[in-house]
């Protein structure tokens, strides 16, 4: 068994073709496959299923993934420590953010990394934040800035940057907008304007609404803070937002919600241990922040 081999199965399935995985890895295709295929020999079980539009892992290629991962992961920390220890950082740095983060330490961080060690290769991703939290827990990424509410996520690490509470944001003209705060029986009411599900804020919010009537989908689902702003200064709804992402709207008045419950947490999240680029990425982010 070779280590490039597991690299090539770890390509393969995280970019779904033995086509994508050569352009990303810069062999061609059939070193590709003949490697996997020897592989698979070595092993005794066929790691995947090839289909005429994408491949996916068997049965067995799903239970034998995490240790596939695990071993080319702990061979990369071997090298990036022994770098480390010479004092020079290496390997890749996957970051992943919630789309539209104005969280300045983070970007900071990331071009004092950038600045400070060139050897390493470092990458951002934007998404919603349960895809970020199942990306660092399955070693897709190293570190990520995301949201919650309630309780941290399992399985990883967290350190949290704002505890926000929910507030509703309404135009200037709109019935509300010289009212102190706003109760959840209400927000229940109105034609809301909601973050995409799998943000802190809409995850807050769904439990606002279960309690108070079950289930409802908001009038309004949008994938960015800002469009949500656009809707909100038309008069088209109420936008329900975290404090902090309420606050930055200036022609806007930003409404306390009178339920405590409804909160939504950023923090920052990785696993243990960390590469020393991971490492070295949250020294630089707590420095920041104090």
């Amino acid at each position: 068994m070779e280590l490039h081999q597991l690299r090539y199965l770890l390509a393969v399935v995280n970019t779904g073709s033995f086509t994508a995985a050569a352009s990303t890895l810069h062999i061609s295709q059939s070193g590709v496959s003949t490697q996997i295929r020897k592989l698979e020999n070595e092993l005794g079980i066929a790691l995947l299923q090839r289909t005429t539009r994408r491949v996916t892992l068997t049965s067995e290629g799903e239970r034998v993934l995490p240790a596939i991962r695990g071993a080319v992961e702990g061979v990369d920390a071997v090298v990036a420590l022994a770098d480390d220890l010479r004092g020079l950082t290496t390997g890749t740095l996957r970051v992943g953010t919630v789309s539209g983060l104005t969280w300045q330490p983070i970007f900071d961080a990331i071009a004092s990394m950038h600045h400070d060690h060139p050897g390493v290769d470092i990458s951002v991703r934007e998404a919603i934040s349960t895809t970020l939290i199942d990306g660092v827990h399955s070693g897709e990424l190293d570190v990520a800035i995301a949201a919650w509410s309630g309780e941290p996520p399992q399985h990883v690490h967290t350190t949290v940057i704002v505890d926000d509470a929910l507030h509703a944001v309404v135009a200037r003209d709109h019935p509300w907008a010289t009212r102190a705060d706003v109760g959840p029986d209400e927000i229940a009411d109105a034609d809301l304007i909601s973050l995409t599900r799998g943000t802190g804020a809409r995850t807050a919010l769904d439990a606002l609404l279960a309690r108070e009537r079950g289930a409802r989908v908001p009038r309004w689902e949008v994938a960015t803070p800002s469009l949500a702003h656009m809707l909100t200064t038309r008069g088209l709804g109420v936008a329900v937002l975290s404090e902090s992402t309420a606050a930055s709207w200036r022609d806007t008045v930003s409404l306390p919600i009178t339920d405590p419950s409804a909160r939504s947490t950023l923090g920052i999240i990785w696993r243990e241990p960390p590469s020393p680029a991971t490492a070295a990425l949250l020294r630089e982010m707590r420095r920041r922040t104090g």
